[in-house]
């Protein structure tokens, strides 16, 4: 079976197209929340339940983003207005804990071991799903949504299915609002002063960056990074390119998603060495942490000529914004110039579904963490949770769509929104048109345009992988191990000395094969033929 191509524009709005009646109305301003409000118990209860009240604990990611001054994260504008519209009505008292984002899975399998998990927890992490489903560590969540879900399951009607393992709703896969992963930008007005065109092709991309770095129109003082690379997740729109996409077949995609093992990619990590010897990409990036927050410095420090960012992601919301603060006169654009032997400009898409939501078999409080996010589901409460206050951290656009403002009251309230709203992955409105979805998810309305031309540009030729459902033993045993490993071969072959490359890239993948990476695609290529009984 050969990869599927989806057109873009569909696959862009599909869930959204999907969804939209389900929060239909809801960007009017006066349905909009307030601080003030309280709303009816999302069971439909009127009255307030007797007795103790019950306590639900919920996981939620410290990503030490915090700007200076904010309140807490487990106390502020979003949990105060958790706590008086879903938990005093529904007497729960509603405790949030936190983890951080960086140990996410490893502080994760820690307090579900020791039995002290919050009752209501989530990762990104498929193989830590599958663990946890074989071992019995959380629980079947089917019952409890068929009583007290019924706007859960009609906002993410798209998902729930992958959520399902050995037929049990096991987990709650959040809707990803926007399946564009990756997008690549340039700062157009250091074009506009060499008078050069946006480069339409790999070649005239690489002449571009030669340019960046040998006439340093950012007047950077010889600091200039043509292109700031960030990982090997946010490269793929140039690495795919190089796949020979005639050779490869879905099952070959399934079994090394990342695609070390594929025909071209050796030829794509020659080219980034390339790129690295002469000068084009930041010297100390091997050196770097967090790639991501190294990119971020980059671009906001107008450092950076090129990069390929995440379309619409939190950790990178606003670096246009400040960008523009600290460099006023900076233009950045969207490219698309990586083009493959097939014609098609290949990138990954994410599946509809986003981060999984799951509830410790320990916990006693199943009912409690649906009756949450059901309430959570209400268009009211997916509104405040995204947006915060109106008129403080967001108001009504002339369009009808809410957008968030950039002042330092609306940061102090949405530094964190995106993990209150765990539902959702994304901004996610009730509109009319496909380009106002889009629109809601700016991370600054002065930016829509460039925003919706990332989305598009960034689901052009994507393709999704297959749904396979049968946990992989040997990715839940290695796949941290060959999370470290993955960096460590992107910095030994990208800064190989260029007699070297062929090599040590030959020796880092039987290195990533040997530790682990055969064993995953083994499996996965049998778990592939028995899904699909090839």
């Amino acid at each position: 079976m050969q990869v599927k191509f989806h057109k873009t524009i569909n696959v862009v709005i599909a869930v959204l197209a999907t969804t939209a009646i389900a929060l239909a109305g809801c960007s009017s301003s006066q349905n909009s929340p307030s601080n003030s409000t309280a709303t009816e118990s999302s069971t439909g209860a009127s009255t307030i339940p007797k007795g103790p009240p019950i306590v639900l604990t919920v996981e939620l990611f410290d990503r030490s983003n915090a700007p200076a001054g904010a309140p807490p994260i487990t106390d502020n504008f979003m949990t105060q207005y958790v706590q008086k519209n879903f938990g005093d009505p529904n007497n729960i008292t509603v405790k949030f804990v936190t983890i951080p984002r960086s140990e996410e899975v490893k502080k994760l399998n820690v307090l579900m071991a020791s039995g002290t998990a919050p009752d209501l927890v989530f990762t990104y992490d498929k193989p830590t799903v599958q663990s946890y489903v074989q071992s019995g560590g959380i629980a079947d969540l089917g019952p409890a949504i068929d009583k007290y879900g019924p706007q859960l399951k009609k906002v993410l009607a798209p998902t729930l299915k992958d959520g399902v393992f050995n037929g049990k709703q096991y987990t709650i896969p959040a809707l990803r609002v926007i399946q564009s992963q990756t997008t690549t930008i340039i700062r157009k007005d250091w074009l506009d002063k060499l008078n050069m065109p946006l480069p339409t092709t790999t070649d005239e991309w690489y002449q571009t960056l030669k340019a960046f770095k040998e006439k340093d129109p950012g007047n950077t003082g010889g600091k200039v990074i043509p292109f700031t690379l960030i990982d090997m997740f946010h490269i793929k729109p140039l690495t795919n390119s190089f796949w020979d996409w005639s050779k490869i077949t879905e099952e070959d995609l399934f079994a090394d998603p990342d695609g070390w093992t594929l025909p071209g990619n050796k030829e794509a990590f020659k080219f980034l060495n390339k790129l690295y010897n002469e000068g084009l990409l930041d010297k100390d990036f091997p050196l770097a942490a967090d790639f991501s927050q190294a990119f971020n410095k980059q671009v906001v420090n107008g450092l950076a000529g090129s990069a390929s960012p995440n379309t619409n992601d939190p950790i990178y919301s606003g670096y246009y914004a400040n960008l523009k603060k600290n460099i006023p006169e900076a233009v950045l654009a969207t490219i698309d110039p990586f083009k493959a032997s097939n014609g098609k400009y290949p990138k990954p898409m994410y599946s509809p579904s986003g981060v999984y939501l799951m509830v410790p078999a320990a916990s006693k409080n199943v009912e409690a963490a649906i009756k949450y996010l059901n309430w959570m589901a209400e268009p009211k409460s997916l509104i405040a949770l995204q947006f915060g206050q109106e008129g403080v951290s967001y108001k009504i656009g002339d369009d009808g769509i809410p957008f968030a403002l950039t002042t330092p009251e609306a940061n102090q309230i949405l530094f964190n929104n995106q993990d209150y709203a765990m539902i959702v992955n994304g901004k996610y409105v009730s509109t009319d048109t496909p380009e106002k979805n889009m629109a809601a998810n700016a991370t600054d309305p002065q930016f829509k345009d460039f925003t919706i031309s990332s989305i598009k540009t960034g689901a052009r030729d994507g393709y999704t992988g297959p749904r396979v459902d049968i946990p992989i033993q040997a990715e839940i045993k290695y796949s941290q191990i060959l999370n470290d490993k993955i960096k460590q071969m992107l910095a030994k072959i990208i800064t190989a000395k260029s007699n070297e490359v062929d090599s040590i890239y030959d020796q880092q993948l039987k290195e990533w094969k040997d530790s682990g990476g055969e064993a995953i695609m083994k499996e996965r290529r049998q778990a592939y033929q028995q899904f699909y009984k090839k």
